[in-house]
């Protein structure tokens, strides 16, 4: 039994890089940019909590979240806010006449999620509008607090928003625990020196960097943003379409990234994929304004026996006649072996893997990942060879 504690101990390591300084939430950057999303229809509550489960889900220790945006800057220092001003007037600020978010964040307190309410202020008063936000929605459960992309601050009159000063960022974080002690402020943007020279408070640094050329580089230079500002928590939004084509090359790039990310950096503390590609990753199976019913989960089983040496057998299910591919990947993203590729009837079945690639040479010991691939969605689980 000691042997087997001893094993089942190391395996937890191997299986979750990182777990030491889990990351504390992981899930979506969600906005009302309708040209990220199928038909230009924004996904429904039931979609959003599947994205934040299955992000979640991929880092041991993290609780399902999200960036969740409610305004976006239009032109000339003008923000819109997606829910309703009640007849005030504010400088620089257009409200809608109905109230976007309430239905969302009741279905993300139930869920368990963390929210940021994350603005796009423009040329608006920050302190003015970190209570507007926040008194309206602080009854939900899920609100953690409140984030300003600097990026759109003073957008008008500054290339890349204006740079935020020492006591902007102090002001703006005892504006937000005004309102709820236990909120946190986070800043974002893609260059350091857009963030207060030294105040640090107990502020949530978010970089949002893209135009990578690979995973190597993205680390990197994610990896001195969190040096930067530890030892602060820090936390990256990444998934952007400008990326897409070295980390569409992974069978699971979220969760490729993420563990990267986490393994690299031991301040990160919140992972989010962005909305501009979250439909292409976690295919969602509708985009209605109401209810929708997503696939229950998992179709795909945790490998048997697991450790193994060296065979193993895969069990899933389908609904229906489809598709299928399941493929095994090394930790690198490459893969190994392909145990299944064609058309398959509705109903259980098990694929055996004897630990050897393509070519029938035998793998080395290690971590290993499987991919199950249908035409309506993608899982994937770990799996450690130890011979």
């Amino acid at each position: 039994m000691k042997r087997l504690a001893i094993l089942l101990f190391f395996l937890a390591l191997a299986v979750s890089p990182g777990s030491a300084q889990p990351a504390s939430v992981a899930g979506f950057r969600a906005s009302r940019v309708l040209g990220s999303y199928p038909n230009r229809q924004f996904p429904s509550a039931d979609y959003w909590i599947n994205v934040g489960k299955e992000m979640a889900s991929r880092f041991p220790g993290s609780t399902p979240g999200g960036v969740w945006i409610v305004s976006l800057y239009q032109s000339n220092g003008v923000s819109q806010f997606n829910f309703p001003g009640n007849g005030i007037a504010i400088p620089y600020i257009q409200f809608i006449g109905s109230d976007q978010n309430e239905a969302y964040l009741t279905r993300f307190d139930s869920a368990g999620f963390n929210i940021w309410l994350q603005v796009e202020s423009g040329a608006a008063s920050m302190d003015t509008l970190i209570p507007i936000v926040l008194n309206r929605y602080k009854h939900h459960s899920c609100v953690r607090g409140f984030g300003v992309d600097v990026e759109w601050f003073f957008a008008n009159t500054n290339s890349g928003g204006r740079k935020v000063s020492d006591a902007e960022a102090q002001s703006w974080e005892q504006s937000v625990k005004a309102v709820n002690p236990s909120y946190t402020l986070f800043l974002k943007h893609y260059a350091t020196s857009w963030m207060p020279p030294t105040f640090r408070g107990n502020i949530l640094f978010v970089d949002d960097s893209q135009q990578f050329t690979s995973l190597t580089q993205m680390v990197n230079e994610f990896k001195a943003w969190g040096s930067k500002f530890s030892p602060n928590p820090v936390a990256f939004q990444f998934g952007y379409k400008i990326d897409t084509t070295w980390w569409k090359q992974y069978a699971d790039p979220a969760l490729t990234i993420g563990t990267a990310l986490r393994s690299a950096i031991v301040n990160t503390s919140g992972l989010f994929w962005v909305d501009f590609t979250v439909s292409t990753v976690f295919p969602p199976t509708g985009v209605e304004s109401g209810p929708v019913t997503v696939p229950r989960l998992p179709l795909l089983s945790q490998n048997y026996p697991n450790p193994f040496n060296p065979t193993t057998a895969i069990s899933y299910q389908i609904s229906a006649v489809s598709i299928v591919s399941l493929k095994v990947y090394d930790v690198l993203g490459m893969r190994v072996a392909t145990l299944v590729n064609g058309l398959c009837s509705g109903g259980s079945h098990t694929a055996k893997w004897d630990a050897r690639n393509e070519r029938g040479e035998p793998v080395s010991s290690g971590l290993y990942l499987y991919v199950l691939t249908t035409p309506y969605q993608t899982q994937s689980r770990k799996m450690m060879l130890i011979r």
